[in-house]
């Protein structure tokens, strides 16, 4: 009678370690890939908002749309309302002056910023746990377009106003919904004041146990798209070489002539 071979323990504990070794390998490899996978849809979907703006300037004259309802045609959609939670709440979905242009519910959300709205997305500020979290929208619009409430009248409602190089001057970007060091305000609203208030995002090509070291995308006012890294290195004063005119976000400011304060 032949005699089955069998594995000894020895064997099978090798198998075993050799698998969970080709385990670690792939899985960050896939991690990556996915995050790559991530930041190219969502890289897409802002594109699909500069051919939104091309076509809204063309019917509108030219004028943009005030920030803070570009996508949603109310902060408050019922009174006592808590507006940090706008962003995750499907119960009131974007009914704002872009909406015509972006019906896709798809392209208002990155899938990465959806991934992590899983277990970050309690930790906004002011956060009513009575809203659950169902993010419909990730992008925000450069606060200076659309209004010249901003900054003592220096922002611009029209396109034509704008001076700097339009491959410079973003009109819509990605926020963190959490707070980090140096930065007050989080994707509470559809407006990105650059003014030292709102940030770029930092999630995209960061480590999960430091979201705050990534990029973000951005669409300009020419209607490109493209990665960018906030300015907000550091809380430290000193530490702000990358921030326009040592204060607040690149990219903001939408004029040729340099930015001065209020009462300079």
């Amino acid at each position: 009678m032949r005699k089955t071979q069998a594995f000894t323990l020895i064997e099978l504990l090798v198998v075993i370690s050799l698998i969970a070794m080709m385990i670690g390998i792939l899985l960050p490899a896939m991690q990556l890939a996915r995050d790559q996978g991530y930041e190219l849809v969502c890289r897409s979907n802002l594109r699909q908002y500069g051919i939104a703006q091309t076509v809204y300037l063309g019917d509108n004259d030219d004028y943009y749309p005030d920030s803070r309802f570009a996508l949603v045609s109310t902060e408050q959609p019922e009174h006592g309302y808590e507006t940090f939670c706008r962003w995750h709440d499907p119960r009131y979905l974007p009914d704002g002056a872009l909406w015509n242009y972006l019906k896709d519910v798809k392209t208002h959300l990155c899938p990465k910023f959806r991934s992590l709205a899983k277990t970050c997305g309690q930790n906004h500020p002011r956060h009513n746990p009575d809203i659950e979290i169902i993010p419909v929208y990730s992008y925000s619009m450069n606060a200076f377009l659309g209004s010249k409430e901003f900054a003592s009248g220096s922002g611009v409602v029209r396109a034509t106003e704008i001076t700097r190089n339009k491959a410079e001057v973003f009109f819509f970007s990605e926020e963190n919904m959490w707070l980090r060091p140096g930065c007050n305000w989080v994707l509470n609203d559809t407006s990105l004041w650059a003014n030292g208030n709102d940030w770029f995002g930092t999630f995209h090509n960061a480590p999960r146990s430091d979201l705050n070291s990534g990029t973000a995308n951005a669409v300009f006012a020419d209607g490109h798209a493209q990665r960018v890294q906030s300015a907000l290195k550091s809380s430290n004063p000193s530490e702000n070489s990358e921030k326009e005119f040592g204060l607040f976000e690149k990219y903001g400011w939408p004029h040729r002539y340099p930015y001065k304060p209020a009462g300079n």
